[in-house]
């Protein structure tokens, strides 16, 4: 069926009915009525419904890009994509600058001697737009329009041309800011990367922190407390990893004699003749301390030399970009994009007189009022009636693209030349009601209508990422909101770690977890147990201002909103549904999930990740002690990332995975076996991890361990008898491969490959092998056997992850 019938079809159904006089007939179906008056569908609607991408305009530009608003690396992309695509996406995950990098569009379209329509789903979303033009006195270029009441507040209150005499420059100082801004951009470059590497650098560096006082927790159990002076001769941990290596390898040596062993090693590592003499001096000279020791204390310095690596590096970055001046830099920048800004506003503004336009002048004048005003702002259902239908917008700009539904969307492009699509498909998306979805789905199924055009499956962000998968996209990295480790859940667990969080560090305590007793205290919705936590508890204990407007409360439902709006009426607390929070951003955030258990709506993933994203300082999240809450889900992901930053994961009777350690280990380990060409010295270990790799990039979230000591898996052996807890012990005891979680550190799987001479029926090592599985199953720990004649490894992996949906 031809697209656009079809959404002609979805329009009758999800069109609003007309209350205001903006068409001729009450009572009409607006969105149907827009419709009926488009016969054949033109410039980019006429592209999406046909399915064919418009191509690139190879024009020379030779006005050069201005970002008077600022910007990053990921901005500039976003707005040099925007200028020379016809159609481009920018994914604005939240605190990312999303509107600012909309302004920086506007003005480059505006010097260009362009227009723009922006246009999103609300008009809270426009209207943020205006606000922030007023801030710069360039709101008198603006019309917001859309609906009648829009259009008649417009009409009414037409502001006049400013005085704009200091924005005039001569072509002479034009061109000399146009020098000097290419200048500054050249320079700007390199430390623009350089700023965005000490950003990572100082998230590296928490990690270490907290990775750190984990592995000092864990010696702290075992009692590996003991002193090696001998390590502080060591000063780089490289060398230390060089170490470990060298004791792994010491343990699969077979001889009796430990000094016999020790020299064969070392002769064997030629390459590490440096080091040869200090290893030769720890194993000898503390001949009394036990070797887990030993490997224990090493990795503690190892924490302690990365720590202060990482420390040096950031000291370094920092004193370059102060060097430079980099602030002051990109203020240069700024101010010079702004003046060239300035100037083309007063070229165009400054010898004419403000035309006072009738309501009627919108449709019969259009061209000549889009002169006048190259900014129009309206809702994506209304901007095809601001104007004259005829209208073609230069730029079209959707803003929270991902909110904006198929029909209203398309509506919005047959108006537009260009389109810049702007939203998150990790943030909440439209929502087509359950009374119509069914019979939305219905007219789909019984059409055929293709996946990308299905109204009841896409936004239209994820329509059009879906139909022109090779349109240029920018994901705008750069997070300016959040606390760092309230962000870096969200950039974890949802972002694949692409963020770049450029917020600092403070003392306070930015993660807390409340959990309601256990017990049904959830009814119609509401939690009453919940919020006389909020109430008796959280603000009066923790000191929380509800006058100032600082703090926020939201919840999933609507019926826990109202009760605890009731109950803050004559405060200054914002309260609303998460849904209706996005967009909004608060000092503090409560989050009150209300539910007795877990469920697909609270746990959303997009929910989720707005509830979380709108807390700047401080996040804290009510649940019920549930094991729904506090092992599955995204929630349970939640639960245990704040237990294990806080440090509370003293119930857990498995330890966190030592992320970095590992990491860096398994990088050593790559290089000493170079030579080998392989992971493991047994080849089916190395199949195994190549195949392990190439699955993970689908899982994102999951890390890969090798050759992982049990005894560093299990924090709590109590659950073992005198014979498992020997073994389980016993440093020789390891798993091949452990797949981990991210974000939580905790461990998901065991892999074990078996080869079949050496895992035989009745061997010493299938006994250990069961002793092994035993072990884990205590645990709950999955472990997965991979034998060596076997085939379809990569199937039964991929199952095993889907089915425990890791």
């Amino acid at each position: 069926m031809d697209t656009l019938e079809y959404l002609k079809e979805i329009a009758d159904i999800v069109g609003n009915f007309n209350t205001e006089t903006t068409i001729d007939k009450e009572n009409t179906n607006i969105l149907s009525y827009f419709y009926s008056e488009i016969s054949s569908p033109r410039n980019l609607l006429d592209n999406y419904c046909n399915q064919v991408l418009p191509q690139p305009i190879n024009e020379i530009d030779e006005i050069p890009i201005i970002y008077p608003f600022g910007f990053n690396i990921s901005q500039k992309y976003a707005v040099n994509n925007a200028i020379t695509n016809p159609i481009s996406i920018i994914q604005g995950p939240p605190g990312t600058g999303k509107t600012q990098t909309i302004l920086n569009i506007i003005a480059n379209a505006i010097l260009r001697d362009c227009n723009v329509a922006a246009v999103s789903n609300n008009n809270s979303a426009i209207q943020n737009i205006e606000e922030k033009l007023q801030k710069y006195s360039l709101d008198f270029f603006v019309a917001k329009l859309g609906n009648y009441s829009n259009k008649t507040a417009f009409i009414e209150n037409q502001k006049q041309i400013p005085n704009i005499k200091d924005w005039h420059c001569s072509k002479k100082e034009w061109e000399k800011h146009i020098r000097n801004l290419k200048k500054i951009y050249q320079d700007l470059d390199k430390k623009l990367l350089q700023q965005n590497q000490l950003s990572l650098l100082k998230q590296n560096l928490t990690s270490i922190k907290i990775e750190k006082q984990h592995f000092e927790d864990y010696c702290a159990l075992n009692k590996a407390k003991t002193k090696i002076n001998l390590l502080n001769q060591i000063k780089h941990s490289n060398t230390l990893l060089k170490l470990l290596l060298f004791f792994e390898f010491f343990d699969d040596k077979k001889s009796s004699n430990f000094k016999i062993k020790t020299l064969y090693i070392l002769s064997f590592l030629t390459f590490w003749n440096k080091e040869k003499n200090l290893f030769y001096k720890l194993l000898i000279k503390n001949p009394r301390i036990k070797i887990d020791t030993l490997i224990a204390r090493v990795k503690n310095r190892f924490y302690a030399l990365k720590y202060m690596e990482v420390s040096n590096e950031i000291k370094n970055l920092e004193q370059k970009l102060k060097k430079f001046d980099f602030k002051s830099k990109m203020q240069e920048s700024t101010d010079l994009s702004m003046k060239i800004f300035y100037a083309k506003l007063h070229q165009k503004y400054s010898s004419q007189q403000r035309k006072h336009y009738k309501i009627e002048d919108l449709k019969s004048q259009a061209n000549s009022f889009l002169q006048d005003y190259p900014l129009v702002l309206s809702t994506t259902h209304s901007i095809f009636s601001s104007l004259s239908k005829e209208i073609s917008y230069d730029y079209l700009i959707i803003d929270e693209a991902s909110q904006v539904d198929l029909c209203t969307g398309s509506l919005a492009l047959n108006c537009a030349k260009k389109a810049v699509i702007v939203g998150d498909l990790k943030q909440l998306p439209n929502i087509v009601s359950s009374d119509v979805y069914e019979e939305i789905k219905k007219i789909s199924d019984d059409l055929k209508i293709k996946d990308f055009y299905r109204y009841e499956k896409h936004s239209f962000l994820s329509s059009m990422i879906a139909l022109f998968p090779q349109i240029p996209m920018t994901l705008l990295k750069e997070h300016y909101r959040c606390h760092p480790k309230i962000i870096n859940f969200c950039n974890q667990k949802f972002y694949e770690n692409q963020l770049v969080i450029m917020t600092e560090e403070t003392n306070t305590k930015p993660l807390m977890l409340f959990k309601a007793p256990k017990g049904n205290h959830a009814r119609d919705r509401v939690n009453q147990r919940q919020i006389d936590m909020i109430v008796k508890d959280i603000i009066p204990n923790y000191n929380l201002n509800t006058d100032d407007g600082s703090l926020g409360i939201i919840s999933p439902y609507r019926n826990q909103v109202k009760a605890l709006q009731e109950y803050f009426k004559d405060k200054n607390v914002k309260i609303d549904t998460v849904d209706k929070f996005q967009g909004q951003e608060n000092k503090v955030i409560i989050l009150s999930t209300v539910g007795n258990h877990n469920s697909d709506f609270i746990d959303n993933a997009n929910r989720l990740n707005v509830a979380i994203s709108r807390a700047i300082e401080q996040l804290i999240i009510i649940i019920n002690d549930d094991e729904s809450f506090l092992n599955t889900g995204n929630i349970g992901d939640l639960v245990r990332y704040i237990q294990y930053h806080n440090f509370d994961i003293k119930e857990s009777k498995i330890y966190s995975i030592f992320d970095l350690l590992y990491q860096c280990y398994h990088q050593a380990r790559q290089e000493f076996l170079k030579k080998y060409k392989k992971i493991s010295l047994y080849d089916s270990e190395n199949l195994i991890y190549a195949l392990l790799s190439d699955i993970l990039k689908d899982f994102p979230h999951l890390g890969i361990a090798t050759h992982i000591p049990l005894k560093m898996i299990l924090r709590d052996t109590s659950l073992l008898d005198t014979e498992e807890k020997s073994f389980a012990l016993h440093r020789n005891t390891h798993v091949d491969f452990l797949i981990f979680n991210h974000i939580d550190k905790k461990p998901r799987l065991i892999i074990e490959v078996d080869g079949v001479a050496f895992h035989q029926t009745d061997s010493i090592q299938a006994k250990r092998d069961c002793l092994k599985e035993k072990i884990l199953k205590k645990y709950n720990l999955d472990i997965l056997r991979l034998r060596t004649n076997e085939s379809e490894e990569k199937t039964k992996i991929l199952d095993f992850l889907q089915e425990r949906k890791l």
